[in-house]
């Protein structure tokens, strides 16, 4: 052979002994990890949801009567005391109606006047009908036509005593409906809004019409969050529980309160298919927070306690899922969880059971022990990780006891 043909036969037999050169170099090369310990920890599992900030005491004040709204005493953002005077609607009707009232009080007691004298009368000519009789001088038909002419007048005297009265319950009704039209506040706190101006009309109405709706009062010296939790999640939710609650409009800034209230019936979602449930949480860092109501916000509900008992746990990045082949067969999991064991230098994949989970950890209920060293990261090689491959620990990030 020539030393070119040597030359194109050396090339060849490189280039077919260089992939499994670099396979077997491949093999060798140990996957650098981050490792941490099975340990008991006291998992703390939350409930998300979201809703709004509200004040504690909020009322919103509507009409009770019709009327021109005639006067606003107060503004937005002003500090108001309870029973203070906030608007006034025209009072001409109720006091038009007062007068008639008046009136008809009046007329019902001059009627009662003239039936006590007609029934005095009946009443005496009855007693003097009764000792002419007895002396013989007046006939038993006589005498019983005026029991009778009594008996009627004494029914007119209390048909009389009763128009009065019914009189005097219009006159009570006619003052209520005036003093409705003095809109007061029922608490000490802040107008928060006002939804009608001088001569727009108030309405008693529930259909959410123009004028249906005068003014908010709100207590604000202490703020609440009502937020919507699913109904999947409602079961885990307490009275007492904690809470961390982030605003919207603040989103470094956290919030932390306990749940107040847990709603008892649920409110219907889009469509009516979906339900939740209103939680208030009460608030407690809110000082210099800048609040307007309604600001929209997410929450985060503890459904553990402080002292709930300890669990082995792992980290939620460590346990990786995968279908489950015999599922189908046997009725179990759709889903298999599995860890990465670190065993004498090597991967060693191992089925695991888990349970409750918080933000950070997870429950291993069954297929570990405290004290094994498990694959945490990172997560791209923990991704592409195979069973039985060679690891070298991560030195700049010490292993997590």
């Amino acid at each position: 052979m020539t030393r070119k043909q040597w030359i194109v036969i050396g090339a060849i037999a490189a280039l077919i002994a260089l992939p499994v050169v670099m396979k077997l170099t491949r093999g060798d090369t140990s996957k650098v990890v981050e490792l941490e310990s099975v340990a008991s920890r006291a998992l703390t599992p939350t409930v998300l949801a979201s809703g709004s900030l509200t004040y504690e005491s909020q009322v919103t004040l509507a009409p009770e009567v019709t009327g021109r709204v005639k006067e606003i005493l107060v503004e937005e953002g002003d500090h108001v005391k309870r029973d203070q005077l906030l608007m006034r609607l025209d009072p001409a009707a109720p006091r038009a109606a007062i007068e008639q009232s008046q009136a008809m009080v009046r007329q019902a007691r001059l009627s009662i006047e003239r039936r006590q004298v007609d029934y005095d009368a009946q009443l005496t000519k009855l007693r003097r009908f009764e000792a002419l009789q007895g002396a013989g001088m007046v006939d038993a038909n006589s005498l019983q036509q005026l029991v009778s002419e009594r008996d009627l007048a004494e029914v007119d005297l209390r048909t009389s005593r009763e128009q009065l009265s019914q009189a005097q319950a219009q006159l009570s009704q006619a003052q209520e409906q005036l003093a409705k039209t003095e809109i007061r506040s029922p608490l000490d706190g802040k107008v928060t809004a006002i939804y009608v101006k001088v001569g727009q009309t108030a309405v008693p109405s529930f259909s959410g019409i123009a004028g249906s709706t005068l003014v908010d009062v709100a207590d604000t010296t202490s703020i609440d969050a009502e937020i919507n939790v699913d109904e999947t999640d409602i079961a885990r939710v307490r009275v007492g529980a904690v809470a961390r609650v982030v605003p919207a409009a603040f989103p470094d800034k956290t919030l932390t309160g306990t749940v107040d209230q847990v709603a008892i019936a649920p409110r219907l979602q889009l469509g009516g298919q979906n339900k939740s449930y209103p939680v208030r949480i009460r608030l407690e860092n809110t000082a210099g927070v800048v609040f307007h109501p309604g600001m929209s916000c997410r929450a985060e509900v503890l459904t553990a306690a402080q002292d709930d008992a300890k669990v082995l746990a792992v980290p939620v990045q460590a346990v990786r899922y995968e279908d489950n082949p015999d599922s189908a067969s046997k009725g179990g999991s759709k889903t298999l969880a599995s860890v990465f064991v670190y065993d004498n230098g090597r991967a060693k994949k191992r089925t695991v059971t888990t349970g409750t989970a918080d933000d950070s950890y997870i429950a291993i209920t069954d297929g570990l022990k405290a004290g094994e060293r498990i694959v945490v990261g990172p997560s791209k090689t923990l991704l592409f990780l195979l069973d039985g491959e060679k690891l070298g620990i991560d030195t700049s990030k010490p292993a997590s006891k």
